[in-house]
């Protein structure tokens, strides 16, 4: 079982339950967990160990589930972001530069996360 390309997170994390229930098998918490990592796309997985400061795969399963809700969060507004843009071509150099803040805002976390 593997991401899909346009899946979020959350919406695999809970795929992947349904899958394991049908099955009917039991797994403990560590091998399901790793079962659920290794269906992460790798360059997703990479991003999600840079955010978090370290390895997803030292997170308990009910965190990793967490994180897989917030990047859902954040995906979606994302995605309202690139809806504005598409439907508003008057305001688009002001969003461009918003959305240029924000990404130097999170170049700066970033880095401030790495030296730490």
């Amino acid at each position: 079982m593997a991401l899909e390309h346009d899946e979020s997170l959350e919406d695999y994390e809970e795929r992947f339950q349904l899958s394991y229930k049908r099955a009917r098998c039991t797994l403990d918490i560590e091998s399901l967990k790793l079962f659920l990592i290794k269906g992460i796309r790798e360059d997703l997985l990479e991003t999600l160990n840079l955010l978090l400061g370290g390895d997803i795969y030292e997170l308990p399963y009910e965190d990793i589930k967490t994180v897989f809700k917030n990047h859902f969060i954040e995906y979606r507004k994302m995605g309202r972001v690139s809806q504005i843009v598409a439907s508003s071509s008057s305001s688009n150099t002001s969003i461009k530069s918003e959305i240029g803040n924000m990404l130097e805002d999170f170049k700066s976390e970033m880095l401030q996360t790495l030296s730490l």
